[in-house]
């Protein structure tokens, strides 16, 4: 009878260390690359590009515009690092920095009256130009879905216009992620 329950007892120990099963979170699959259009006081606006590795990343947002009387530029750089992913949402901080440039002709045209009803025109030509910096830091979010679509918010305080204006600021972002 010893025996019998020696026995039961082993293989009973056994069977239950061999129906242990190791279990391994599930990796989301994450796209580093993504491409599509962001807008912010500190990263700058238009096009933007992004890779975002495990815990660093990099964003470059461009916009040039010209017309005959204007030219402008916004560019950015944005440096990224991921705090926590819960799901479908990604926690960061970021560093952003923008640079704008515009230079524009105004032509202004003034008339003026006289006694007998005569105009006299002025045409004043003004080349105006206009470049800053701004820089900013604060957290963000991103909510990925399905995989492929990235939308993204960030809020953090900045300096604006070569650090004249200290003030809180916004970005956003939408994104195709490949």
């Amino acid at each position: 009878m010893k025996k019998l329950l020696l026995i039961t007892s082993i293989i009973c120990l056994i069977s239950g260390v061999f129906a242990q099963k190791e279990i391994t979170p599930k990796k989301i699959e994450r796209f580093n690359h993504s491409l599509g259009f962001g807008a912010g006081v500190s990263t700058g606006y238009g096009l933007s590009y992004r890779y975002f590795g495990n815990k660093l990343g990099a964003q470059v947002n461009f916009s040039p515009f010209k017309d005959e009387n204007k030219l402008i530029i916004s560019s950015g750089l944005t440096f990224l690092y991921r705090l926590a992913e819960i799901d479908e949402l990604s926690f960061y901080v970021y560093q952003a920095n923008h640079f704008y440039f515009r230079e524009e002709t105004v032509t202004n045209t003034s008339y003026d009256y006289t006694d007998y009803y005569e105009t006299i025109e002025t045409t004043t030509t003004v080349f105006e130009e206009d470049k800053y910096f701004n820089n900013g830091a604060g957290i963000g979010v991103e909510w990925i879905h399905k995989n492929r679509l990235g939308l993204n918010a960030m809020a953090g305080y900045g300096g604006q216009e070569n650090f004249k204006k200290l003030n809180f600021t916004g970005e956003v972002a939408v994104y195709f992620m490949f």
